[in-house]
């Protein structure tokens, strides 16, 4: 694992060029690794993917997920933190059943006080109330997925799958080339919901050669 803190503001373009070379976001760091570690603490290998946003339409699992939503108020706006967020992010964290963030500001910030990077997210409300949000970083040609929480009594809703499809199409209405949605591993299914973009969009990082695959080339690949 191979860690860049960020002590400054980030400029888009170096978003876009960090990300392009198989560096996430993790707090207040750029970092890369090909192993991560399993909800029992395994390490798996993962790989690193991203889709081509220019030219996506939604798909019919995206467009299921939006008539299902429909009734919801949905915003877009600069990341922030706030009380609310962070007492609908507890809720969260409590009821599911793998590892989790303390919190979101621990999630996005770290230790740190300020956050250099260039965030917006979502917030989804139900007639007022906040049940859903979503973070991600917007680069001058990419975008990429941090963080998406909802609710516990909306699951049937499939909100955080919803909030990455949007942000995708986000990524394509506003001209991007590609949305990072972090690392999936043919170990770890929980990964797999990142391949319903559509596996003909997707691309994934090979490290030993440093640069992007098909997913179907990939198979065929040594990816060490």
């Amino acid at each position: 694992m191979h860690f860049i803190p960020i002590t400054e503001t980030l400029d888009p373009e170096q978003l876009d060029m960090m990300l392009a070379f198989g560096y996430y976001r993790m707090q207040q760091n750029l970092f890369t690794t090909n192993y991560a570690h399993t909800d029992s603490h395994e390490p798996i290998r993962v790989i690193w993917a991203r889709v081509l946003a220019s030219g996506y339409q939604p798909n019919s699992r995206h467009q299921k997920l939006k008539r299902l939503n429909r009734r919801f108020q949905t915003s877009l706006q600069d990341a922030d933190v706030t009380e609310e967020i962070e007492a609908l992010y507890a809720r969260y964290r409590a009821a599911i059943d793998f590892d989790g963030n303390e919190s979101v500001r621990s999630c996005l910030l770290g230790d740190k006080t300020r956050d250099f990077f260039p965030g917006k997210m979502w917030t989804v409300r139900d007639a007022g109330r906040l049940i859903a949000v979503g973070y991600f970083d917007e680069g001058q040609q990419s975008c990429a997925g941090i963080l998406n929480f909802f609710h516990p009594e909306y699951r049937k809703f499939s909100l955080g799958l919803w909030l990455y499809l949007e942000g995708l199409q986000y990524a394509a209405d506003k001209g991007k080339r590609f949305f990072y949605p972090g690392y999936i591993s043919q170990d770890f299914p929980k990964f797999d919901y990142k391949l319903l973009a559509g596996t003909e969009r997707i691309e994934l990082w090979h490290p030993a050669h440093q640069f992007w695959m098909p997913y179907a080339v990939s198979k065929n690949q040594d990816m060490d």
